[in-house]
């Protein structure tokens, strides 16, 4: 597929993956349903599970701790809810 930005362009890539049997049945059923390819639905998920660090402007601002405490992971997970 090409698209006029080279940026979007896709790129194949071979990989070689290991999944449970339940979740390649899972898969299939919705490469079936989509009427699309299982590389397609690997390649949209690919996609989807990475769109938001796109949006991230500066990802070198983000501080991640050698170690935490639980109560320390909470706040963090709260303060993040409420912005």
């Amino acid at each position: 597929m090409k698209s006029a930005n080279p940026e979007n362009e896709y790129i194949p890539i071979d990989l070689r993956i290991s999944v449970r049997r339940e979740t390649l049945r899972l898969i299939s059923e919705m490469a079936e349903d989509m009427g699309i390819s299982i590389n397609e639905v690997f390649s949209f998920l690919a996609e989807d599970s990475v769109i938001d660090l796109a949006l991230l402007e500066d990802l070198n601002e983000i501080e991640i701790p050698s170690k935490c405490s639980l109560d320390d992971l909470k706040n963090a997970i709260i303060k993040k809810r409420l912005c």
